[in-house]
């Protein structure tokens, strides 16, 4: 199993360089182009040079409890295409960290730098709560782009304390959001991947417009196209849809980053692992990740191959 994981992993890597913009390929690899001659060292120059040996580990911010949030980089810090993989906004839902982990086994191209989050939510985790310490749903915690007024629809937020999906008192209100939408802001990523459980899906961010809908349409087909076991099928509507303070709505409404919400571990399998469920945890968790990361971490790498190539064309 551990060599299959390495094959895969290579797989997914190999798809990255190949599909990368601008990457010419020789017979044995990545063909690097030469350096050009030393330019001025101007401020801007010697900014990017600092930027270059940045730490490849920095604290995005803390808990509600104090827990530290961190982000972890891999590339240099001066490549121009930033990805972002998100393995825990809801403390109930863990199995998106071991999806994290196996994407930090993966080398990316020189013009690419891949920063991952473990969990934003560590005291969710450390409770094994939906919700942070204050009780909070994380992803209902976003600006709503526009100005949206909350929705009625069901698990779109609440307003009050105590429900599953209550949305806090204001946007941002929570250190756990502040804290990331600064390091969002900050960095400008090209792509997005928020991992929850359990639905077996990719949610698109919201949008209106005919072009950007049709083109989450084919991220999300290629995303499921190079899933080898389980194809996730894209969950969204352009009319019939609201906006619900989620992660990816804020950060391409906001940002201009082309950002999914994978749902990993399809509801079939967790009927199949349990038709009655011993809790709740294990209605949503599947009890052996291996699969799901083998699953799906080929199809995240097609998602940002094909990110990247939409950011070369602007």
């Amino acid at each position: 199993m551990l060599r299959a994981r390495l094959l895969l992993a290579a797989a997914a890597a190999a798809v990255l360089v190949a599909l990368l913009p601008g990457t010419a390929q020789g017979a044995t690899g990545p063909v690097t182009p030469t350096p050009a001659a030393p330019g001025p060292r101007t401020p801007d120059s010697v900014a990017r040079a600092w930027r270059a040996e940045a730490p490849a580990t920095v604290v995005v911010g803390r808990s509600v409890r104090g827990r530290l949030i961190v982000a972890t980089r891999q590339g240099r810090a001066d490549a121009p295409y930033v990805l972002l993989v998100l393995g825990q906004m809801h403390g109930s839902e863990p199995r998106g960290r071991a999806v994290v982990a196996a994407v930090r086994g993966l080398a990316p191209p020189a013009q690419v730098q891949v920063w991952t989050i473990s969990t934003m939510n560590p005291d969710g985790a450390a409770a094994g709560s939906r919700t942070n310490a204050r009780g909070v749903d994380l992803n209902r915690n976003f600006p709503r782009p526009g100005g949206a007024p909350p929705s009625r629809l069901p698990f779109t937020g609440s307003g009050t304390p105590g429900a599953a999906t209550y949305r806090g008192p204001h946007p941002l209100s929570e250190p756990e959001t502040a804290a990331l939408d600064r390091f969002l802001a900050a960095r400008r990523f090209v792509a997005s991947a928020n991992l929850h459980s359990f639905m077996g899906t990719v949610i698109p961010a919201r949008v209106t417009d005919r072009p950007s809908y049709a083109t989450y349409k084919r991220l999300c087909r290629t995303f499921a196209a190079a899933q080898p076991r389980r194809r996730y099928r894209r969950l969204a509507n352009r009319l019939f849809d609201a906006f619900t303070g989620e992660q990816e709505d804020h950060q391409h409404h906001a940002y201009g980053t082309w950002a999914v919400c994978v749902e990993v571990f399809p509801v079939l399998a967790s009927f199949r692992q349990h038709l009655c469920a011993p809790s709740v945890f294990w209605r949503f968790n599947p009890r052996d990740p291996t699969p799901w990361i083998d699953n799906d971490l080929p199809g995240l790498a097609a998602y940002f191959a094909a990110a990247l190539e939409l950011a070369d064309r602007r």
